[in-house]
């Protein structure tokens, strides 16, 4: 088997099914298969799936694992050569599964890439990051100053270059890893439960010594949106995933720090919009601080940092 296209559901059966037929439909030159890992939906979603394509591996978690351990207990059945781990609300733009897979086969110090993403409306959206996050980058965007626009000024986030190029980490919307490297350095770490679960398994395969390339002839839709704020839920897991970056990568010392200057950025943004006089974006930074704080005195924060 050459790929193994993996997809983590939670209630998004339609969405699937939707990402399945354009992978039937442009997915052709290479022999892969398809494995739906089910967080536990609840909802009858894999009987769906599998009323569609028969041919789709079926795998039913007995609770919601998230991200990371979803895509790892879909490994475990995975027979491909590469792995692509695809979001659900994915659709693809051309043979984009076939061009990364290719890339991979014919540069072999490449462990991962992934493509350009678009949203609905086809605007580029965030595909890939250049850097992995530093305590630097996060002080600076305190003052709305950023090092990677300054050092990149062309491609921030996605590749409008005419060639592949390479970068820190891809998003997991379209990550495809070669099966042997994750064998080597490990699939996602199990303390994630959603979100930098893909950058700290991209930070591995960098230390390891393999590169990182960003592919621009994949194109793929990605459904998710632009929105400008982010909900309280998501907000949690993105705090909570950030942490626990920080005090794998960095250390606790790291992690007490980037929580310092994530309170910082709120509180200097809450007092910036009450002397604009904006109260919307005043009350949003003040939501952002609260969960920011929620998250730290978690008992999962509390664990890490022992």
């Amino acid at each position: 088997m050459d790929i193994s296209i993996i997809y983590v559901n939670y209630k998004t059966a339609p969405l699937i099914l939707d990402s399945i037929r354009s992978l039937k439909e442009k997915a052709v030159r290479y022999r892969y298969e398809i494995i739906v890992v089910d967080n536990d939906s609840g909802d009858g979603s894999l009987e769906l799936i599998k009323k569609r394509y028969p041919e789709v591996v079926c795998v039913q978690a007995s609770e919601n694992l998230g991200f990371g351990r979803a895509n790892n207990l879909g490994m475990s059945y995975a027979s491909g050569n590469c792995i692509l781990f695809l979001n659900p609300d994915t659709l693809l733009r051309n043979d984009a599964v076939d061009t990364l897979y290719t890339y991979l086969v014919e540069h072999p110090n490449v462990g991962a890439c992934g493509g350009n993403l678009y949203d609905e409306q086809g605007v580029p959206t965030t595909s890939f990051s250049r850097k992995f996050p530093s305590f630097i980058w996060e002080f600076l965007s305190v003052l709305y100053i950023s090092p990677i626009n300054l050092s990149f000024p062309r491609s921030v986030y996605f590749n409008k270059e005419d060639r592949p190029i390479p970068v820190a980490s891809i998003t997991g919307a379209d990550l495809m890893v070669r099966k042997s490297v994750l064998l080597e350095v490990g699939g996602f770490s199990p303390e994630f439960f959603m979100n930098y679960e893909e950058t700290e398994l991209c930070h591995r395969i960098n230390r390891a010594g393999f590169s990182i390339y960003s592919v621009p002839s994949a194109q793929i839709t990605h459904l998710e949106g632009r929105a400008s704020y982010i909900k309280q839920s998501r907000l949690y897991f993105l705090y909570e995933g950030q942490y626990i970056y920080f005090r794998k990568v960095y250390g606790i010392f790291g992690c007490q720090l980037i929580f310092a200057i994530t309170q910082l950025k709120s509180y200097i943004r809450i007092l910036q919009f009450l002397l604009l006089g904006n109260p919307e974006r005043r009350s949003y930074w003040k939501m952002k601080l609260e969960t920011n704080r929620k998250v730290w005195n978690s008992e999962k924060i509390k664990r890490i940092l022992k």
